[in-house]
């Protein structure tokens, strides 16, 4: 009986998934890098930190992780840290504002580990963002995670120093 309610729940979440990915005046993709994954106390619902193909710092809410689909996204993401995915993403409208809406990852596909290595500036200005404009706190999570001064960084040594930024881990 319990694998029968596992099985269910899960053709609920993947069909949950397809319909939001075939509606495509709302949804769309992009390749990007998961640096880390944190849990928003209030709403349960993940941030995924990303490293989009700019090289720029984005960020994108999964559904809520007290619901089985955003259970499964919030693990999903966290076992891609340091890899690059096809992110598909939904806008979902929020709550409180019809007109407004939030960006949800619904699928993760993984392309593999990022093997480009990121320039220790763009691998810097990530951080600074990331922490909020607070450059002391960025560079201590640089200085914590051992990265070089000057050289190029991995994406895993970029997602070790984003570890180290005060917050939600």
């Amino acid at each position: 009986m319990s694998l029968a309610m596992e099985l269910f729940t899960l053709g609920d979440v993947l069909d949950n998934r397809l319909q939001r990915l075939t509606d495509t005046s709302r949804s769309s993709q992009f390749t990007a890098v998961v640096i880390g994954v944190s849990v928003e106390a209030v709403s349960t619902r993940g941030v995924l930190t990303l490293l989009n193909t700019s090289n720029e710092f984005e960020q994108i809410r999964t559904d809520r992780g007290d619901t089985d689909a955003g259970q499964i996204m919030i693990e999903h993401a966290r076992s891609l840290i340091g890899h690059r995915v096809r992110v598909y993403r939904f806008n979902e409208p929020m709550a409180k504002n019809q007109q407004h809406n939030s960006r949800v990852a619904v699928h993760l596909s993984d392309l593999g580990e990022a093997s480009d290595p990121i320039v220790s500036n763009s691998a810097k200005n990530f951080l600074v963002k990331a922490a909020e404009d607070d450059t002391v706190a960025s560079k201590q999570a640089w200085l914590e995670a051992g990265l070089p001064e000057s050289e190029p960084v991995t994406a895993r040594q970029l997602a070790a120093a984003f570890a180290q930024l005060p917050g939600p881990a």
